[in-house]
């Protein structure tokens, strides 16, 4: 692998451009994760009268794309799909200088979510109206679901194709158009996603517009946007279900998560745990389905330590283009410093520390943004390990004697995304799955969900319907009944 840093043409605020010529507020440099001396693009960041511009352009989009019939929508954007995935290694390359993961877990992602986005073509093509029963004989009563305009995506950095295909997919199907806020840290991807699309669907019916907080709040608070879409903190998005609540604007919300894995007592240790370490430390943590918490039975205790040491000391850090790297960096520095900062109130909490617990600079990427595999032992349920989303390779080890205190550790915080549990015992398998307050609960299967299955969680973890599944086009449509005489 070569170093390469782009000196390529500042990136526009908005695409398809609409104001040539216009001086941008400000122009961000992107830096890698992996070295931070190394620039990864200059982009535009969109004032308010580029917002503004790009939703009253979508807005003239919407009455054509949501009166052209659903097979031909559906072709449109089967069409950009197939751009995708023949772009897969630009994407590709482009996820990792930018957010960090490997190559392969870049790739990964890609194949993912070209798998969910074609089978949401599949349920766009079963989803629609149906009629009821008439108290009067010369009279029909439909109930039928209509798009609702022009919606905004907003989008964290973890998964930069991913995200944003699991909410811009349903949204142009039903027939809305779509404006995609990317993270301010990770824009190329969807940059190039949303040029994918030119020449194939449409004009305004899909745009990039890039920046900070302060965009993402300009589109949220727009008159003219009529659902929003939003992935990432729990705090940001209370903030925008605030905003979003002054123009009884409908808003789903992709939260955070503390998400454990229960291992009983009969469970085959070493297997279990190269799952669960797995979905622990993909994307260096960085996941909101991130495994972060261990509820171990008394009796794995010191098993599990020393099965967490071995695995963990088989990790390759490094640049993520390198192919050996299995450990990438944390994506910004400030998601470090976070990282840093709670290990540390942890520990002064109580918590013992077993294992990692620091940043570190691997020989090949001595520049980066890299922080050591953790495991943090933890018999405090109010511990912020605990409690609060790290967000980075950190995990806490905690026991249990009782099916019961399984269950009361697991559902002790405020988030509710995912869990998984391992155990032979039926009667173990039924108590979890009638008790976990998660949106999806994995019984002796790793934590990654299935293409057509809902994405979805409760308490902090969630509002509104789930990414993917069926759900997610009836976000992205309001019923309507008819009396047909």
């Amino acid at each position: 692998m070569s170093k390469r840093t782009l000196d390529a043409p500042v990136a526009p605020a908005i695409w398809p451009s609409l104001m040539a010529g216009e001086t941008p507020l400000q122009a961000v440099t992107c830096y890698s994760p992996a070295d931070q001396t190394e620039k990864t693009g200059c982009y535009e960041w969109a004032n308010s009268v580029h917002v503004d511009a790009a939703v009253t352009k979508a807005t003239a989009s919407f009455t054509s794309w949501k009166n052209m019939p659903l097979p031909q929508r559906s072709r449109l954007v089967s069409q950009w799909l197939e751009t995708i995935e023949g772009s897969a290694e630009q994407l590709a390359a482009q996820i990792t200088q930018q957010q960090g993961k490997p190559l392969r877990e870049a790739n990964a992602e890609i194949g993912k979510s070209l798998r969910e986005a074609r089978m949401m073509i599949a349920f766009a093509a079963n989803h629609g109206g149906y009629e009821l029963p008439s108290s009067h004989a010369e009279q029909r009563n439909l109930c039928l679901r209509r798009p609702l305009g022009a919606i905004a995506a907003i989008c964290p950095w973890n998964f930069p194709v991913m995200t944003p295909l699991r909410k811009v997919v349903p949204a142009l199907l039903v027939g809305n158009t779509a404006l995609l806020k990317p993270s301010e840290y990770t824009p190329a991807a969807a940059l190039t996603l949303v040029k994918l699309a030119d020449g194939i669907l449409p004009d305004g019916v899909l745009q990039y517009v890039c920046g900070g907080a302060d965009v993402a709040a300009q589109l949220v608070a727009h008159h003219n946007i009529k659902a929003v879409a939003f992935t990432g903190s729990v705090t940001t998005g209370q903030k925008i279900a605030a905003v979003a609540g002054a123009n009884l604007t409908p808003v789903s919300l992709e939260l955070g998560g503390k998400n454990a894995a229960i291992l009983d007592r009969d469970c085959d240790l070493p297997a279990v745990l190269e799952q669960v370490f797995a979905a622990a430390l993909q994307c260096a943590g960085q996941r909101c389905t991130a495994i972060s918490r261990l509820i171990v039975h008394e009796s794995h205790r010191d098993r599990v330590i020393e099965l967490a040491k071995t695995y963990f000391a088989k990790l390759i850090a490094g640049d993520g283009r390198i192919e050996r790297t299995s450990l990438g960096p944390i994506t910004t520095a400030g998601q470090l410093k976070a990282i840093e900062g709670i290990v540390e109130r942890a520990v002064s909490a109580g918590a013992e520390l077993l294992l990692g617990g620091k940043r570190f600079a691997p020989d090949a990427s001595s520049n980066g943004l890299f922080f050591q595999p953790t495991l943090l032992g933890c018999s405090n349920l109010q511990n912020p390990a605990v409690q609060e989303e790290v967000f980075g390779p950190v995990l806490t080890l905690e026991t249990f004697n009782s099916p019961e205190e399984a269950i009361e550790k697991l559902n002790a915080t405020k988030f509710g995304l995912t869990a998984a549990l391992f155990s032979n015992d039926r009667h173990v398998q039924d108590l979890v799955q009638s008790q976990a307050e998660v949106g999806m609960l994995h019984i002796n299967h790793g934590t990654t969900p299935d293409d057509n299955m809902p994405f979805i969680g409760t308490k902090n973890s969630g509002l509104g319907t789930g990414s993917v599944g069926r759900s997610s086009l009836d976000f992205f449509t309001r019923e309507q009944s008819i009396y047909q005489r």
